[in-house]
C-alpha cells in the first residue's frame, strides 16, 4: 500500500545539503546572495539549521536564514 505523503502530513522541506556552499540563492525579500556557510542548531532551545548568505550589494552584508525560506538559483 502506498502512502500519500501530503495526506499523511509529511512536509517536504529543503535542507542545508540542498544549498551547497558557493551556490546562488534568492531570499524572501528578493535579494540575491551566495551561500558562504552552514550552521546547525545552536542550542537545545534553538533547533533550526541556518544558512549564512552574503550579498553582493552592499558588499559584506549578510544574513542567516532557514533553508525552507530560500530559493536555489544556481549551484556552484
Amino acid at each position: 500500500m502506498q502512502t500519500n505523503h501530503v495526506l499523511a502530513g509529511v512536509i517536504d522541506r529543503l535542507d542545508m545539503e540542498d544549498f551547497p556552499i558557493g551556490s546562488k540563492v534568492k531570499t524572501p525579500s528578493g535579494r540575491i546572495g551566495t551561500v558562504v556557510k552552514h550552521r546547525g542548531a545552536q542550542s537545545r532551545h534553538d533547533l533550526f539549521q541556518r544558512i549564512i548568505i552574503e550579498f553582493d550589494e552592499p558588499l559584506g552584508d549578510s544574513v542567516a536564514l532557514q533553508p525552507h525560506l530560500l530559493q536555489l538559483i544556481k549551484t556552484s
